[in-house]
């Protein structure tokens, strides 16, 4: 375990949901120019490249909106974490174009990572007939609540291109907030909260290989604090190697999620609407929906993981599973 962090971080990154207002600092929405070369972009890029998945900056210009795409890095790892990019006329595109445009804006940002064992690059949040009860089961591909969490990427991004019949908010919270809420209240549990604990891997991991990688929920490391929690793969990943989780380790992480729900920011994306979330100071989750019957109609996000290069240092005991690489390594290893 490093050090800890006994001082509170100042800036815009600790903010509140109850303080947070929709100005144009986070929230920007594209225009009419934005929109003409944004499908310019899509249309030369399937010109040359049928696959989006091979589709690189070069085959997807953007001059005017490239530029803003690199402030919008900049406020994600120096500003609040969050950001919120509305107007995609989704209800016109096909899901190849949209696939497209997130694919391409995000070219302007990082470099796409996998997602799970499948090697997916650009994800679908959907409902895949699964429950959490399933053991392999992932959040994403249930209906179910799901606990407030960070993915394994510097970035996320999630295209809305159907809502749910009801339910499914989006929530986010500034986890740096909550610990200088943490540490002004009850810095007695931070402690605990930076050892490691055993994340469990859902199935995904090899034939042969730990059914867990390890992990603590805050790292102090080059000047920056970083957030890795999960509450509900801790829980289990603990119960899988034969460690249930102790009375202290409990109370911390309670705790911890208790002040999480204080100051959680409720977001109700609407088909359009792209959210980027810095995974290492904001957590996020989805409450439970009801889906429409038709299945063309059911909810449906793209979601794009990505290594950033402006990203962090990350302490090496900050680990995570690497889909391409097969094996736990740190995010950028």
């Amino acid at each position: 375990m490093g050090a800890i962090l006994t001082e509170p971080v100042a800036g815009s990154v600790a903010w509140s949901g109850g303080e947070l207002k929709p100005d144009d600092s986070w929230v920007y929405q594209l225009g009419d120019a934005d929109l003409l070369e944004l499908e310019a972009a899509i249309s030369a890029s399937r010109a040359r490249r049928p696959v989006v998945e091979l589709v690189t900056r070069d085959d997807f210009p953007l001059r005017a909106l490239g530029s803003k795409l690199t402030e919008v890095a900049a406020r994600l790892e120096g500003g609040r974490g969050l950001f919120w990019i509305r107007g995609f006329p989704v209800e016109r595109w096909s899901e190849d174009d949209a696939a497209r445009a997130l694919w391409g804006l995000g070219t302007y940002l990082g470099r796409a990572i996998p997602q799970n064992a499948r090697g997916d690059l650009v994800g679908h949040v959907r409902y895949e007939g699964l429950e959490l009860s399933d053991p392999r089961a992932r959040g994403y591909q249930t209906r179910a609540a799901q606990s407030l969490h960070v993915d394994r990427c510097d970035v996320v991004g999630l295209l809305c291109m159907k809502k749910a019949r009801s339910g499914g908010l989006s929530r986010v919270v500034s986890s740096i907030r909550v610990y200088n809420e943490m540490l002004a209240r009850c810095p007695w549990h931070l402690g605990m909260l930076y050892a490691p604990f055993a994340i469990d891997m859902r199935g995904e991991e090899d034939p042969g290989e730990p059914p867990v990688y390890y992990r603590p929920v805050f790292s102090y490391y080059g000047g920056k604090l970083s957030c890795g929690a999960n509450r509900t793969y801790i829980r289990s990943g603990q119960e899988r190697v034969g460690r249930p989780l102790n009375a202290a380790q409990s109370e911390a992480l309670d705790t911890f999620y208790a002040i999480c729900e204080e100051h959680a920011l409720s977001m109700d994306l609407e088909p359009g609407d792209l959210q980027l979330l810095n995974s290492y100071v904001t957590l996020h989750d989805r409450t439970e929906y009801v889906d429409y019957p038709e299945s063309e109609r059911m909810r449906h996000m793209l979601r794009l993981w990505l290594a950033m290069p402006n990203a962090r240092p990350l302490a090496p005991d900050f680990g995570t599973y690497d889909f391409a690489a097969r094996r736990v390594v740190g995010i950028r290893a």
